[in-house]
């Protein structure tokens, strides 16, 4: 079997336990408690099985080594102080670096460094004791690079006088890893007890991400029962072993519950149902457009119907399949703040909640770079030091908050700190020097603020220094957000903290949009934003502080006339529309032309005009075959 087949699963395992490491090590470094010790270790133990079974020696030999000095922890021989805990943080570090390294061929032996590393492990640990002497406690036994010289338990060699027709069903854990690899060896326990008569699935699908470690093989031996499944067992990961007389057309597996699938084949599901739903929304135009001229056909009706509902329900299924929850990627950053604040000198506490909310997985791995940037600025510029935390009278432990929760149809992710704040009158200065605000101005709002810290103009240079830095790359989280249809917020207070907030549509495939006209042509407003929609009335339009403004139920809303701010030629208030929107934590009123109504738009990207103005966040094919484009309401309120 090509073993190269795995490599990437292999990577996708490691990152799983690496990161179980990660959260085990900081728990470890807070409290002390040596139960964390026991995670270490079988997260450890278990990369270096895979590693083994993989063939990739510097993995095997770092995680070998790891797993020496925990042993040596957990059995009193190594003091558990923070020298220790310091070296298996670095050996956590070079284990990931290893296992990257070696998936994308960048060798497979140890560097220079790594080297050296080893030798500090070695020496730290109680290098007389072998970590193989508790393999039977923490899981399978390290797996064998030959996998046709396996021996068999002492057990087997009870045996039935006679040769007899067996049916071995296996399952293997549902954690295991590399099942694929698992099964073989299994298999080669297997058939050294006996002649193989068939193996269900057929023994080539056991290379494809989807095999879920269920198989079984018709055998004829004279193998004792209990033998035979202690054989089994001892080829480790495996959850249950079924073994019974053989008889014809019985076939019985377990139903099956989770598959590994690559994204791309979701991706491109994805765009195969945005076609399919754009067809529905053509179809579904056909169909009543004949019932207008008066050509209605009842059952052509009803089968309009049906297909509608099907690829709707088909939409949603397909959609779910790519929600996992944003706890997939909050969990690699405790270990990013903890770095930060030791290299800061400071002592923060991270805290994160909402971990459950799900995301569609596209729009999680693109939210990962502006989190850790707003991280690091927070942990950096804006909880203060211990020193200066007391004589401001605070905790001298500051407080860091990661949270994502669910607003109507968006999500909610928000960076909070309880440092400084935000010194807007230095911020003011800085901006009206470089002429980036009027002179006039004299106060900038929270508003305000982000769209100064957020100019890509804005000297960040001096900023570190004069407004705690603040801002410095804000632009660019900025610019990512409303890429992904979302808008980015900022509330600061002086002395009591920052809370950046990230309002995000839960997929970005697939939307639900206000389709609205604007001269000749059709726009999409993302409904999520949208509040309700209503005639234009002169009546309420007034101008307050140069600003037009339209008050409805007593409240003043500013007005925004779209034709205008397309750089259309204005025409007659006469039958407009008013749309109003939230987006940036405040309402606007939007002045187009006529509504359309609402339907669920496929969303593509959408490239504008370097160095232009951001309008727009993407691009949609209506029912009718002709493109729209999709306003970005962060941006153009």
């Amino acid at each position: 079997m090509d073993l190269a087949k795995y490599a990437e699963l292999f990577r996708t395992e490691s990152r799983e336990h690496l990161a179980e490491i990660d959260t085990a090590l900081l728990s470890l470094e807070r409290d002390g408690d040596a139960a964390h010790i026991a995670v270490l270790f079988r997260s450890t133990h278990t990369i270096k099985g895979m590693a083994a079974s993989m063939g990739y020696g510097a993995v095997e030999q770092l995680s070998h080594a790891l797993e020496t000095l925990l042993d040596a922890m957990r059995s009193g021989a190594r003091t558990l102080d923070p020298d220790a805990v310091a070296l298996l943080f670095d050996g956590s570090d070079a284990l990931a670096q290893s296992v990257n390294d070696t998936v994308e061929g960048r060798g497979t032996a140890l560097s220079p460094a790594g080297v050296a590393l080893l030798e500090r492990l070695a020496s730290a640990g109680d290098s007389a004791r072998s970590v193989s002497e508790n393999d039977h406690i923490f899981g399978a036994p390290r797996l064998p690079q030959d996998l046709g010289t396996l021996e068999l338990s002492d057990a087997v060699a009870s045996v039935k006088p006679s040769i007899a027709e067996k049916t071995i069903e296996v399952r293997l854990s549902p954690d295991a890893s590399l099942k694929g690899v698992r099964a073989l060896m299994v298999l080669a326990r297997i058939e050294a007890m006996g002649t193989v008569r068939s193996i269900v699935p057929a023994q080539h699908s056991w290379t494809d991400d989807a095999f879920d470690g269920t198989f079984s093989v018709a055998i004829g031996t004279s193998t004792a029962d209990d033998a035979i499944e202690s054989s089994i067992r001892g080829a480790g990961d495996v959850a249950r072993v079924t073994i019974r007389e053989a008889t014809v057309g019985r076939s019985e597996r377990e139903t099956l519950r989770h598959v590994r699938i690559d994204l791309r084949r979701l991706d491109t599901l994805l765009d195969l149902v945005g076609e399919l739903v754009i067809t529905r929304d053509r179809l579904v135009r056909t169909a009543d457009g004949m019932a207008e001229n008066g050509v209605a056909d009842r059952v052509l009706a009803g089968v309009v119907h049906d297909t509608a509902r099907l690829v709707s329900a088909l939409q949603e299924e397909v959609l779910r399949t790519r929600m996992v929850p944003v706890g997939q990627v909050f969990d690699r950053f405790p270990r990013l703040v903890r770095d930060v604040a030791r290299d800061l000198g400071k002592d923060i506490t991270f805290i994160t909640e909402g971990r459950e909310i799900e995301l569609d997985r596209s729009l999680l791995d693109a939210i990962g770079d502006p989190i850790v940037h707003l991280l690091r600025n927070a942990a950096d510029h804006g909880v203060e030091s211990p020193d200066i935390r007391r004589r401001a009278g605070k905790h001298p432990k500051g407080r860091l908050i990661l949270r994502a929760a669910r607003d109507r149809a968006a999500v909610v992710i928000q960076v909070e700190d309880d440092g400084g704040g935000i010194n807007r009158e230095a911020v003011l200065k800085r901006a009206q020097s470089q002429g980036l605000v009027d002179a006039d101005i004299t106060i900038l709002s929270d508003e305000a603020l982000l769209k100064v810290l957020s100019r890509s103009g804005f000297s960040t240079a001096a900023a570190v220094t004069s407004i705690s830095g603040r801002g410095v790359g804000i632009d660019v989280v900025a610019s990512r957000v409303r890429a992904l249809g979302g808008a980015l917020e900022l509330q600061s207070v002086l002395g009591r903290g920052t809370m950046f907030t990230l309002r995000l549509p839960v997929t970005l495939a697939i939307v639900r949009a206000l389709l609205v006209r604007i001269g000749t042509e059709t726009y999409a407003l993302p409904a999520a934003h949208v509040i309700e929609a209503l005639e234009y009335d002169a009546g309420a339009v007034s101008t307050l502080r140069g600003q037009e403004t339209v008050t409805l139920r007593d409240d003043v809303i500013p007005l925004l006339r779209l034709r205008r701010r397309f750089g259309m030629d204005a025409e007659s208030d006469e039958g407009t529309h008013l749309v109003m929107v939230e987006a940036g934590g405040h309402q606007t009123a939007l002045q187009v032309d006529s509504l359309i109504g609402q339907q669920d738009v496929v969303v593509k990207p959408y490239d504008g005009v370097n160095g232009a103005e951001t309008l727009f966040t993407g691009a949609t094919i209506l029912g009718d075959g002709t493109p729209a484009l999709i306003v970005d309401l962060g941006g153009l309120t």
